[in-house]
C-alpha cells in the first residue's frame, strides 16, 4: 500500500481537478434547465438578478460547443488584394488592371503567393514591378518585399476590424483565423440574424477623430441621466421586454458581493493600472516631449464634484444599496478625477452591456444632447479585484476628421527616450484640416475611434502643420502596433468579400449533441460489456478506469477552454477504443505469464512491464499523427485531432497507473488469484 501511495494521490488529484473544471459545465446545464422553466419576464428578471454573475462565470468556464453543435454561422472572407495593389500603384492603366484580374482568377486555384504570381504575370508582358511601384533606383526584390508587407498589414487590419465588430455585436466565443495568404475564417456560434451579421462583416471600416467633451459639460450630461434614473425610473428602464432579450443580455448582471466601497478603490494593491489615461500628440518635426500621462495613484486621485461644486462621492458612509439607489448611473459609470482636473469615467466589464442597453433607451436618448455620443475603450484600462475596468468616453458626435485622410502610419521606438511611438501621415486635404483642428483644440483630447471603439485619446500639445504627427504614450510596442493597424484601417482599404458561407440551425446542433451523446454511451457500454465478458474481474477494473478516463478527458478539455465539436465527439469515441486496447495488451501478457506458471504478483508485474513498450509506441505514433492533424488541419479536422490527442494522453495514465493500483493493492493484501478471463 505504501509503494502505491504516490500513485493513489496522483490519481485522486487528477480526478479531483477534472471534476473541479467540469463543475461550471454542470452548473451551466442546470442554469439552462432553470431558464427554460421560467414562466414569465418578471420571474426571468428576478432569476438573473440573483444568479446573473454566477451564470456568466459558468458560461465562461464551461466546455465550449463548436458551431456544429451550437448552431450559428461559418464564413470564409477574402481580402481583395488586387484592389489593394491597384490603389498602391503610382500609375494605373488597362494593362495593370488586366494583369491583376488575371492573377485574381489564377489565385483561386493556386496556393502561391499573390504578389509572386503578380510579378510573374508582369514579366510575361515584359514589365516589372518597378514600372508601377517604387522609384527608378529601387530593386524589384525590395519593391516586392514592400508589397508583401502591405498585403500582410491589410489582412491584419481586416482581422482587427472584423474582431472589433463581432465583439460589439456580442457574439460569444467567436473564432477568427487567418487562412492562406488572403482569407479569413470566421465562426460565429449562436448567431441567428444571418443577414445582419453579413452586412456587419462586409461594411467599410469607419475610422474617426472625435473631440472628447470638456469635463464640465460631461458632468452635467451625466448628472441628468443619474437624476432621471434616481427618480424611480430605473426599474421601468431595465424591465425586460421578453425572455429572449433577458437570456441574450445575461452578462449584464453584476456580482456585487465583491464591491465594498461606493467607488473604485484607490489602494494601489487593488487598483492595477493597465493603460495610461492620456497620451500626447506632438509635431513629428519638433523636439520630442516626454509622455506626461497621468497615473492614478493615491497622491493625485480625488473624488469628483458635480456642476455645483458638491462632491458626488461624499456618501462614503452609505451602504452600497443606498448609494446604488441614490446614484444608479454613477454606480454603473464610476467618475474619477485627478488633481490636475482631468476626468475619467470607468465601467466594470460586467456592467458594459447594461450601460449600452440603457443608452439605447429612448428615455435616456431624449435627455442626452444630440451632439454628444459615447464609446468604450478598446481594452480594459484598469483591473480592480480581478475584474477588468473599461474607460467610458463622452465624445462630440460629429467627427472632426475621418480616416480616409490617413495615408500612412508606422509604429516604432523613439530613440531619444526608448518609448513606443506611432508616426501618422495625412494627405494634403487632411493636413489642412488637421492643422485647423489641432490649432483650435490645444490641451484637449482627440479620440481615435474605429467602429465606435476608442483606441487612443491623445492630448494635443500644439498646432500640427504638414500632416505629420507623432503619437506618444503607448504602454508597449504591441499597443503601438495595434494603433498603427487601426489608423491604417481608414487608409487604402482592401475590401472584404464573403466567398463561402454556411449556417447551422440550433435545432440541428441539438440533434447532433443528442446523437453524439447516444453514440458515445453506446460505444462505452459495448466496450464495457466486452471487457466484462472476456476478462471478467480484470475487465471490470478496466471499465472503471475507462469511466474515469472519460472524466479526465472532459476535465482537461474544460481546463484549457477547448471547444467540443461533432468530429471531436468522434475523436472521443475513438479514444474509448484506444483506452481498452492498452488494457487488452496488458491482460493478454499477464495471462501468458499465468499460463507459464508464474505467481499472480509476478505475472502482473511482468505483464505491465513488458506491455508498456508496445503501448507507448502505439500511443506516441498516434499522438504524432494527432499533432500533425491539429497543426495543419482546419475546423472539423482540428476538433477531431484535439479530442483524440487529449484522449491518448489520458489513456496512458488511466490504463497503466489506475488499473495497476487496484491489482497491486489486492496482491499486497495476500490475494493469490485474480480472474483475468
Amino acid at each position: 500500500m505504501r509503494k502505491n501511495r504516490f500513485r493513489i494521490i496522483l490519481t485522486l488529484l487528477f480526478i479531483g481537478l477534472s471534476l473541479y473544471f467540469l463543475y461550471p459545465t454542470y452548473k451551466d446545464y442546470q442554469f439552462n434547465k432553470d431558464i427554460k422553466n421560467l414562466a414569465n419576464a418578471q420571474d426571468s428578471a428576478a432569476f438573473f438578478d440573483k444568479y446573473g454573475a454566477d451564470l456568466l462565470k459558468a458560461r465562461e468556464d464551461r466546455i465550449k460547443l463548436g458551431l456544429d453543435l451550437q448552431g450559428g454561422m461559418y464564413v470564409i472572407m477574402e481580402v481583395d488584394i488586387a484592389k489593394l495593389l491597384l490603389d498602391l500603384a503610382k500609375k494605373q492603366d488597362e494593362t495593370l488592371k488586366q494583369v491583376l484580374d488575371a492573377v485574381s482568377e489564377q489565385s483561386k486555384t493556386s496556393d502561391d503567393d499573390f504578389v509572386d504570381l503578380f510579378e510573374l504575370k508582369l514579366k510575361e508582358k515584359g514589365l516589372s514591378l518597378k514600372a508601377y511601384y517604387g522609384e527608378i533606383r529601387d530593386e524589384d526584390a525590395s519593391i516586392k518585399s514592400t508589397l508583401k508587407t502591405e498585403v500582410e498589414n491589410a489582412i491584419d487590419r481586416a482581422i482587427q476590424v472584423v474582431r472589433n465588430r463581432i465583439d460589439q455585436y456580442g457574439v460569444s466565443e467567436p473564432v477568427i483565423q487567418k487562412k492562406g495568404s488572403s482569407r479569413l475564417v470566421v465562426e460565429l456560434p449562436g448567431v441567428s440574424n444571418i443577414a445582419e451579421v453579413r452586412k456587419l462583416l462586409q461594411g467599410t471600416a469607419l475610422l474617426e477623430f472625435k473631440l472628447v467633451i470638456d469635463p464640465q459639460i460631461a458632468v452635467k450630461v451625466m448628472e441628468k441621466v443619474n437624476t432621471y434614473m434616481a427618480g424611480g425610473n430605473l426599474d421601468s428602464l431595465m424591465k425586460a421586454d421578453s425572455l429572449g432579450q433577458i437570456t441574450k443580455v445575461d452578462t449584464t448582471k453584476q456580482d456585487t458581493s465583491k464591491i465594498t466601497d461606493t467607488k473604485i478603490k484607490k489602494d494601489s494593491t487593488s487598483l492595477t493600472q493597465k493603460d495610461t489615461t492620456k497620451k500626447d500628440i506632438t509635431k513629428k518635426d519638433t523636439s520630442k516631449k516626454k509622455n506626461d500621462s497621468i497615473k492614478p495613484t493615491d497622491s493625485n486621485l480625488t473624488g469628483l464634484t458635480d456642476s455645483n461644486g458638491n462632491p458626488i462621492d461624499t456618501n462614503q458612509q452609505m451602504s452600497e444599496e443606498e448609494f446604488k439607489k441614490k446614484n444608479p448611473w454613477f454606480y454603473l459609470v464610476r467618475p474619477q478625477q485627478f488633481q490636475d482636473g482631468s476626468l475619467v469615467w470607468l465601467v466594470r466589464e460586467t456592467d458594459k452591456p447594461k450601460v449600452l442597453k440603457l443608452l439605447e433607451k429612448k428615455e435616456i436618448q431624449d435627455i442626452i444632447p444630440a451632439d454628444i455620443s459615447f464609446a468604450f475603450s478598446n481594452r480594459s484600462t484598469f483591473v480592480d479585484e480581478g475584474e477588468n475596468i473599461y474607460q467610458f468616453y463622452v465624445l462630440k458626435k460629429a467627427p472632426e476628421l475621418t480616416g480616409g485622410v490617413v495615408i500612412n502610419a508606422r509604429s516604432n521606438i523613439d530613440p531619444t527616450n526608448n518609448t513606443p511611438v506611432v508616426y501618422m501621415e495625412m494627405n494634403s486635404d487632411g493636413s489642412a484640416d488637421w492643422a485647423r483642428i489641432t490649432g483650435a483644440n490645444i490641451n484637449k483630447q482627440i479620440a481615435i475611434v474605429l467602429d465606435n471603439v476608442v483606441y487612443s485619446a491623445p492630448v494635443v500639445r500644439s498646432k500640427i502643420t504638414g500632416g505629420s504627427s507623432q503619437i506618444e504614450g503607448m504602454a508597449n510596442i504591441q499597443e503601438a502596433k495595434l494603433l498603427e493597424i487601426v489608423l491604417k484601417a481608414g487608409a487604402l482599404p482592401a475590401p472584404l468579400s464573403i466567398i463561402e458561407e454556411r449556417t447551422v440551425g440550433p435545432s440541428l446542433g441539438e440533434d447532433s449533441i443528442q446523437k453524439g451523446l447516444y453514440s458515445s454511451i453506446i460505444a462505452l457500454i459495448l466496450v464495457a460489456i466486452f471487457m466484462l465478458v472476456y476478462y471478467r474481474f480484470a475487465g471490470g477494473v478496466a471499465d472503471i478506469a475507462l469511466a474515469f478516463n472519460m472524466v479526465v478527458i472532459m476535465g482537461i478539455m474544460a481546463s484549457f477552454h477547448a471547444t467540443l465539436t461533432l468530429p471531436g465527439i468522434a475523436g472521443l469515441i475513438l479514444s474509448i477504443g484506444m483506452a481498452v486496447d492498452s488494457n487488452v495488451l496488458i491482460y493478454e501478457r499477464i495471462r501468458e505469464e499465468l499460463a507459464g506458471g508464474k505467481p499472480i504478483k509476478t505475472a502482473i508485474e511482468i505483464g505491465y512491464k513488458k506491455a508498456f513498450s508496445a503501448i507507448l509506441d502505439g500511443h506516441v505514433t498516434s499522438i504524432i499523427t494527432a499533432i500533425i492533424l491539429y497543426q495543419f488541419g482546419t475546423g472539423p479536422i482540428q476538433g477531431f485531432a484535439l479530442t483524440l490527442l487529449i484522449g491518448l494522453i489520458a489513456n496512458l495514465f488511466t490504463a497503466i497507473v489506475m488499473t495497476r493500483i487496484v491489482f497491486d493493492v489486492m496482491t499486497d493484501k495476500g490475494k493469490s488469484t485474480i480472474n483475468f478471463g
